[in-house]
């Protein structure tokens, strides 16, 4: 589990229909010195969803050239990406901040 959940995230049960949901510990995040990918400061964060082997959400601190690098990859395997700020990155705002 990364340093950046503040805890695990809740079970399902079968009365609460909604998916476990990670926290992020989103202080911890925007101080973090490096991203999981190199040296440069975090600019998203994605949260992969659980797979065969790995039962639980984990997330991934990428700088700016990474992530862009990686976006395709990460839509393929349903990665949610958020920025440093905790809003969502569309596939739309992600080509928007690439071209400034």
């Amino acid at each position: 589990m990364s340093p950046f959940f503040a805890g695990h995230a809740t079970k399902r049960s079968e009365r609460d229909p909604q998916p476990a949901r990670p926290v992020i510990d989103w202080r911890a995040l925007r101080t973090a010195d490096r991203s999981c990918c190199c040296p440069a400061r975090p600019a998203v964060v994605a949260i992969m969803p659980p797979v065969p082997g790995r039962d639980h959400p984990t997330d991934l601190l990428l700088c700016g050239h990474h992530y862009q690098v990686s976006r395709s990859a990460l839509a393929a395997a349903g990665a949610a990406v958020l920025d440093v700020g905790g809003r969502p990155i569309s596939p739309q705002t992600a080509v928007l901040a690439a071209a400034r």
